[in-house]
């Protein structure tokens, strides 16, 4: 066999890709790493939404990776944590293949053709570690060929519920599932809890060439935070001397959270859309709400601890989210 390493450059969904990083596939760039809480770098590191897409015509495939971590969850699978998924494109659609199940820090998993007919497959990296190394093996007589979706990306910020918790592997987390449905590359700055509406994040988005940047962070603020907050992180995003730049859509929290933790969710919502307006009154055009209504359904099955989605919930969530950002962008 004959393996590929891909660098941060060969990697989808990844922010500023040919600046320099400590570990090829960490979500932020080294620069940042003084212009945030170090809470937020660390959660960085992780590779939550990162994917590598390849063209090959091997019949087989072997992947080995190693993580930093190596660390267990009492609420969410080892696959989702530090695991890999891969789908193959069959007839322009997305279609689940197998997961790389990980045994420690150090991993393979290998895959099977019928054929060496050429096959386009994406791998997704863990959601909740960081890859230190990773290294694509195929027959020695075949090759392979790194592909990237020229798209502008959609960008999500926001809690551990963003970052992918609890998906069971991490081609189920929603902004993974958003990015089958949409084709468009979707770059997710989730990081657990520590979605806190900063100015920071703000400074970051607004460097990106983005499609739409969709704000998810109402489980990790209070109401407080969310008046004190969400103007300013707007602001921060419109970059004024770069002009207008593309809608911020903000998403509601579900209310099945009202049932679970120690805080009025509806009230929360309500405080948000106010800021909303009163953005629109500052002259802060194309700010949108997404509402929570029938985002995850009325039966309860959709979360592993009350808050954190499984994927019952992580599918209808992004469902819920694809229907209204059709009709925004």
């Amino acid at each position: 066999m004959k393996y590929f390493t891909p660098k941060s450059s060969d990697a989808q969904n990844i922010i500023f890709a040919n600046e320099e990083r400590q570990y090829s596939f960490q979500r932020l760039p080294s620069k940042y790493k003084n212009k945030i809480r170090k809470e937020v770098w660390s959660l960085s590191e992780n590779n939550a939404g990162i994917n590598i897409h390849l063209s090959t015509n091997s019949k087989i495939l072997k992947l080995e990776w190693s993580v930093k971590l190596d660390f267990k969850m009492n609420h969410m699978t080892d696959t989702g944590v530090k695991g890999l998924d891969i789908y193959e494109c069959i007839d322009n659609k997305w279609c689940y293949n197998s997961t790389g199940l990980p045994i420690g820090s150090n991993n393979e998993h290998l895959i099977k053709f019928k054929n060496t007919k050429r096959k386009i497959l994406c791998i997704y990296l863990p959601l909740y570690d960081t890859v230190t190394k990773l290294n694509i093996g195929i027959d020695d007589s075949s090759n392979l060929t790194f592909l990237k979706n020229k798209n502008k990306p959609i960008v999500f910020y926001g809690t551990s519920i963003t970052q992918g918790g609890c998906a069971s592997r991490p081609g189920m987390a929603h902004t993974n599932i958003l990015s089958r449905k949409t084709n468009d590359p979707i770059i997710n700055l989730g990081f657990s809890g520590n979605g806190h509406l900063e100015e920071s994040i703000g400074r970051i988005l607004r460097e990106i060439n983005a499609r739409c940047f969709v704000i998810d962070c109402l489980p990790n603020v209070n109401t407080s935070q969310i008046k004190s907050n969400v103007i300013p992180l707007v602001k921060s995003i419109r970059n004024i001397e770069k002009g207008y730049q593309c809608p911020i859509i903000f998403l509601e929290q579900p209310i099945i959270h009202d049932q679970y933790i120690d805080e009025d969710v509806v009230y929360k919502n309500r405080i948000l859309l106010q800021q909303i307006k009163e953005c629109d009154k500052l002259g802060l055009r194309d700010i949108h709400l997404i509402d929570q209504n029938g985002s995850l359904g009325s039966d309860n099955e959709t979360t592993v601890d009350g808050i954190h989605y499984n994927d019952i919930g992580f599918l209808r969530y992004a469902n819920h989210i694809y229907k209204s950002l059709k009709k925004i962008i």
